[in-house]
């Protein structure tokens, strides 16, 4: 290992271990390398004294590093951060999506606007990212040729690639024509490839059960069942049939290699199994939130499936050996109790050769089990307890088993690792943070040969080489050759990243752009398909100085934001006041015609006057309402008014507006009902008028005010019925 390596890896090490905001991008290592010596001319002796002085230097150089707090934590999951806040402002004020809103929204959706939407439609065009991928799910090779590969992303559909995923544009977008935004599971008839099975929904916790969880259940998306084509993605037909309301998600597809008209499935709500190719479905086992199924292909007759996840009950995992009339549940060596999910991987030249994936919950140190079986289940031995899934086991790890070696294997969840031992000795084969800042190119290296981006949530194996495995994880699909040595990304044309809320775009400049994605850092758009990737972390809200587009602001999670002097290629932190509380994806604002100044929220609104190099509270220092800021927006007529509403964390949410530039705010929520002001937006032509959108069911989505929000309008029209946030 070099030294340039090691220096990163202990880095690492502090960062995770304690609450050190340090970047881990080329930009910032140069920075702090000049301030020291060259890093790649360390020897270990001094590296620590070179560690040492990063810290030391953190602390003072605030525009190369941010400011460090240096505390033990307790990690938990930003995934899960988000996905709870994504999942709690729709239900708000119910604890859960109300029964049948999503469907009946995109029924009348069809029914009164897809002649509009159809000519909008045309009119767009994408623009990328090219070369950033987003959240993948699952991922399903073509077994009669292994350059097919299919991908299901978490909240971009299905897509395919003809080119085994190498190339500029290889992917291409697969239209169900059905409301789906989540496709989790996919499977491929081994004969006739052209009928494919797809089960949608992304569900990490049950409905709206909590069990011990001191956070609410927390999902991607509601799925509508199990889709199914027969001439390899022309067109899709439903198979089991739900619906959102139903708040469901099928997990795991499987067709029965020696009859495919046996299909089974694992669903939220049970294993299913179908005798007529997904005519009719029968449920066979009742135990909810199935995450993992596995068919033995010696004997077709022995089926595993794996039980559990966060606010689930009977976790466990559970065979048949008689095709699903009878069900047990293996005991013997596995752990009695465990909160968060389970994913198998099978030996197929000895099937009775199984390992589990097995992960506990969502708190760092909260556990992980490699276990293994050579007698189908019958007894379990643990063959690992490396936390290789750490504070997600609810959320992203599998094992998969090379299919020439049983004692070959990867065990991934935020990094690779890999075992010759069956287990034993997982040495670490991917770094997460050594993912390439910069302008990535498209379909090219995103890293070095050691990264693969971190999360992993689904595998599967090159058909005619097994050495070749495909990785879905929240930087969408890689791909290793030599069964985990080294990593490439595959993510050409694969449009598929998230943004947050916080998007903005030049006034001035149409092929200019920045905005923040899950788990993928923040980038800007100047034309090129291929985006520039800076700041790390979640990215989160973006601002640009519409007067001079030099200035560029981005950020990652809970405020913490930073400042660009030439357009985006370099950043420097900006130290928002700590107190107070923040959300996940935290609010801040540029006034239009004084972009010098700046407001950002907490429970307490801050501001400053001079770009963000210092700041004062507003409104004496007193909380709006105690609860976190959710979004703000100012006048282009006129910087001293300011509005901001609050998620409702502590109370009920509110609209506060300001004429006097912060000196005090007014509640002006009125007579609103009571939901997420996901956003709001100050007319540019009218000095009253403001504009805000209502997530949540049951309401209209869309007021207006003239009079600086004393009173509301309702103008939602013949708006659908489904939370809206822009």
């Amino acid at each position: 290992m070099d030294n340039y390596r090691a220096f990163l890896i202990i880095l690492q090490y502090y960062n995770s271990t304690y609450q050190l905001r340090v970047r881990f991008n080329s930009f910032y290592l140069i920075q702090i390398s000049s301030k020291i010596h060259s890093l790649k001319s360390l020897t270990m002796k001094n590296l620590f004294l070179s560690i040492t002085l990063v810290l030391f230097v953190s602390l003072f150089i605030g525009n190369e590093t941010d400011k460090v707090n240096i505390k033990p934590m307790l990690k938990f999951s930003g995934a899960q951060k988000a996905l709870d806040f994504w999942s709690r402002q729709r239900a708000y004020p119910n604890d859960v999506v109300p029964d049948d809103k999503y469907f009946a929204g995109y029924e009348y959706f069809k029914q009164n606007f897809s002649e509009e939407f159809d000519a909008l439609g045309s009119g767009w065009e994408q623009i990328g990212p090219h070369n950033i991928g987003g959240r993948t799910i699952a991922v399903k090779l073509n077994p009669l040729n292994g350059n097919t590969v299919f991908a299901g992303s978490a909240s971009g559909g299905l897509w395919r690639s003809y080119t085994g995923g190498v190339g500029t544009s290889s992917w291409k977008f697969i239209p169900t024509n059905f409301p789906v935004l989540g496709v989790g599971a996919i499977d491929i008839h081994p004969s006739d490839t052209n009928i494919i099975y797809i089960g949608t929904g992304e569900v990490y916790g049950y409905q709206n059960s909590i069990g011990g969880m001191s956070v609410r259940t927390t999902r991607g998306s509601y799925g509508i069942g199990i889709l199914k084509t027969t001439n390899y993605g022309e067109t899709w037909t439903k198979s089991l049939d739900w619906t959102h309301n139903q708040r469901r998600g099928v997990q795991v597809v499987r067709i029965n290699p020696h009859n495919p008209n046996t299909v089974w499935a694992g669903t939220t709500e049970g294993t299913y199994r179908s005798y007529d190719a997904g005519a009719t479905w029968q449920q066979v086992h009742n135990v909810i939130m199935v995450t993992d199924l596995i068919i033995n292909p010696a004997d077709t007759n022995i089926i595993m499936i794996a039980c559990g996840n966060l606010g689930s009950t009977g976790n466990g995992l559970y065979r048949t050996i008689n095709g699903g009339s009878n069900w047990t549940k293996m005991t013997s060596g596995l752990p009695t109790n465990y909160g968060g999910k389970a994913l198998y991987s099978l030996y197929k030249p000895q099937p009775n050769i199984v390992y589990a994936s097995i992960g506990n919950g969502s708190a760092s140190g909260a556990g992980t089990w490699l276990v293994k079986t050579t007698n189908n289940g019958d007894t379990w031995t643990t063959a690992s307890t490396f936390d290789y899934a750490t504070y997600q086991g609810w959320f992203a790890h599998f094992v998969t088993v090379n299919q020439t070696n049983p004692d070959i294997l990867l065990a991934a969840g935020v990094d690779v690792y890999k075992s010759t031992q069956g287990g034993a000795n997982l040495q670490r084969k991917s770094y997460w943070y050594l993912w390439d800042f910069g302008r990535p190119p498209i379909g090219g290296p995103e890293g070095p040969p050691d990264y693969s981006h971190a999360d992993h949530h689904a595998y599967d194996y090159h058909p005619d080489n097994p050495n070749i495995v495909y990785l879905a994880n929240d930087g969408g699909i890689f791909r290793t050759t030599n069964f985990g040595e080294t990593f490439e990304g595959l993510n050409g044309g694969y449009q598929t990243t998230q943004f947050y809320n916080g998007f903005t775009s030049s006034f001035t400049d149409s092929l200019f752009a920045i905005g923040g994605m899950q788990d993928n850092a923040t980038a800007f758009y100047d034309g090129d398909l291929a985006w520039y990737r800076v700041i790390g972390g979640d990215g989160c809200m973006t601002a640009i100085n519409q007067r001079n587009n030099d200035t560029v602001y981005g950020s990652s999670q809970n405020l913490n934001i930073r400042r660009s002097v030439n357009r985006g290629l370099t950043y420097g932190g900006i130290s928002v006041p700590g107190s107070g509380i923040s959300g996940f994806v935290a609010t801040y604002v540029l006034a239009h015609a004084n972009p010098q100044i700046l407001y950002a929220g907490r429970n307490i609104i801050y501001k400053s006057i001079n770009g963000g190099n210092s700041f004062n509270t507003t409104n004496n220092g007193i909380p709006l309402d105690g609860n976190p800021a959710l979004c703000l927006t100012v006048s282009p007529l006129n910087d001293n008014v300011v509005y901001a509403t609050t998620a409702p964390v502590n109370t009920v949410a509110g609209i506060f507006r300001t004429t006097n530039g912060g000196t005090s705010w007014t509640n002006i929520t009125g007579t609103l009902p009571d939901r997420y002001y996901v956003d709001v937006v100050a007319d540019p032509i009218i000095p009253g008028g403001v504009y805000v959108t209502l997530s949540g069911f049951g309401s209209p989505h869309l007021y207006k005010s003239t009079d600086f929000g004393n009173t509301w309008i309702d103008i939602n029209d013949n708006l659908p019925d489904v939370p809206t946030s822009a």
